[in-house]
């Protein structure tokens, strides 16, 4: 089974076909990332800028023919996407053998059936594991690769970290401008989806490309957060789940202002980190070389003297255990021979 699924013609498919199901992957999640910014950000927008300005918020950004255009291109996009992964899917269930090694790769299958843009970077089991990633083709998932992907999203998220400023800063502080000027609205929609996508596609990499994949989500919780958040202010829009204990929470007024907390929170780690990656930080914060040597030299006297001290308490406390031990050697040599002692008193008397 195994020598029939290696075959010339599977390993062809799954060369052929590597590339463009990555690339309508990362399609569906810039789909995925316009919807949020439609049925999510433009609502809590409207309603941010409304309660400071209801009188001049005239034009709105949803119900113009780009956005809506936008919307129907991102949705027929996803219908026409969904059906061709899941036909991947079936197709990989069928040829694949259903052991207990392959759990896990049919266990993707299902996710990616039910969210396509996991699929982006797959493993591929007909190409014993690797994974198709542009420019580097087939790669095997290994620390190196890990070490090359994070340098190469190193300068993506220091920009990403530099965009959610002025875009927290016009939302919250220029809400009277943003009423005005639908152009301002515009751009903090496209900056809460780039945010957004970029967040989202680099999780999903790094996710795929993980040694402890669980161990990795728990690292990196806040990544998921702002991923996952948008979602709950989504579902006060859904009439379906209206009235239930999902829409209430839903509707909890801070979870506009937790989503962006963690985003900013999110945001300034991948850049502090994609700044340490590259080097940067050393160079920005860097100070004069003779005042760290100056630091590091009064660092190592108060080491070395708290290395003096803590050797003197070892060479106490040995000292102590040793008398300790000797005490109680004594005194088992005195119980073990008694008569001993008696002896010598008796010879001292006749000696007398």
């Amino acid at each position: 089974m195994t020598s029939h699924l290696h075959s010339p013609i599977h390993t062809k498919i799954a060369r052929i076909t590597a590339p463009w199901m990555f690339a309508i992957s990362v399609w569906f999640l810039v789909c995925q990332a316009i919807l949020i910014v439609m049925w999510v950000d433009v609502p809590n927008l409207r309603e941010s800028t409304t309660q400071a300005q209801p009188e001049e918020y005239v034009i709105r950004v949803d119900s113009t023919y780009l956005g809506m255009w936008f919307e129907q291109l991102a949705i027929l996009s996803m219908v026409v996407i969904w059906p061709i992964v899941i036909i991947e899917s079936v197709y990989h269930w069928i040829i694949r053998p259903k052991s207990r090694s392959m759990r896990w790769f049919h266990f993707f299958t299902l996710m990616f059936c039910i969210c396509p843009s996991l699929r982006m970077c797959a493993r591929s089991y007909e190409m014993h594991g690797q994974l198709w990633l542009p420019v580097m083709s087939w790669q095997r998932t290994n620390k190196r690769l890990r070490r090359r992907l994070a340098q190469h999203f190193s300068v993506p998220m220091i920009g990403i970290a530099l965009l959610i400023l002025p875009v927290l800063v016009t939302e919250f502080f220029l809400k009277e401008q943003v009423a005005q000027h639908q152009w301002l609205r515009i751009a903090l929609h496209v900056g809460t989806g780039v945010i957004w996508f970029a967040f989202a596609a680099e999780f999903i990499l790094m996710v795929s490309i993980a040694e402890k994949k669980i161990q990795y989500i728990r690292q990196n919780w806040v990544d998921l957060a702002i991923i996952l958040l948008p979602f709950f202010s989504f579902l006060r829009s859904m009439q379906a789940v209206r009235g239930t204990r999902l829409a209430k929470l839903a509707k909890i007024p801070q979870i506009a202002k937790l989503a962006r907390a963690y985003r900013l929170r999110g945001t300034a780690l991948k850049g502090f980190r994609a700044l340490v990656i590259l080097g940067v930080a050393t160079r920005l914060f860097k100070t004069d070389k003779k005042r760290q040597i100056e630091r590091l030299q009064a660092e190592l006297a108060v080491a070395r003297r708290e290395t003096r001290l803590i050797r003197l308490a070892i060479a106490r406390l040995e000292r102590e255990i040793q008398e300790e031990v000797d005490d109680e050697a004594d005194a088992a040599a005195g119980i073990d021979d008694p008569g001993s002692h008696s002896d010598a008193k008796i010879s001292g008397k006749n000696l007398a």
